[in-house]
């Protein structure tokens, strides 16, 4: 088993706990560790499995030599992971909007209140109005495909 994949299960457990958390503060503590998580899946990977071996070290350097290839399209990892990673973590912005959000979709116009961590929507950026725990599943579920690719090519 790679030593990424155990920090992978760990943001999941993360994002499982944001599921069901009422409480502001224990939200974001696990917002900022599901980034933090998330973004150590690709230095763990490369810093730590990558030694595992000559081979291996090849492989991951080639398939992250791949990845800086895909930077200029709006993607998973350069827009998310690794840019509200260094938001958070440098400026300590938090990119979603938690709290009461009004919405105006009833029919007879009238607004309704989603409450509080309901539905927690990014702010800006490509993935603006996604909510933000969405959002972590998804990369958590790109991860899975890198790590998955990493495992079949295995030396």
């Amino acid at each position: 088993m790679l030593k990424a994949e155990k920090v992978l299960a760990d943001c999941k457990k993360a994002v499982e706990l944001m599921e069901t958390e009422e409480n502001p503060d224990s939200f974001r503590v696990l917002w900022v560790a599901c980034l933090a998580l998330l973004r150590s899946v690709g230095h763990v990977l490369k810093k730590v499995d990558g030694k595992s071996s000559p081979e291996m070290g090849q492989l991951i350097a080639k398939h992250y030599d791949y990845l800086q290839t895909q930077k200029s399209s709006p993607n998973i990892f350069w827009d998310f992971i690794e840019a509200e990673r260094n938001i958070l973590l440098k400026e300590y912005e938090v990119g979603f909007l938690a709290g009461d959000i009004a919405v105006a979709t009833e029919p007879n116009g009238e607004n309704f209140v989603i409450g509080d961590h309901l539905f927690c929507p990014m702010v800006t950026g490509p993935f603006e109005g996604m909510d933000c725990r969405d959002l972590i599943n998804e990369a958590i579920e790109w991860w899975g495909i890198q790590l998955s690719w990493v495992n079949e090519n295995k030396p």
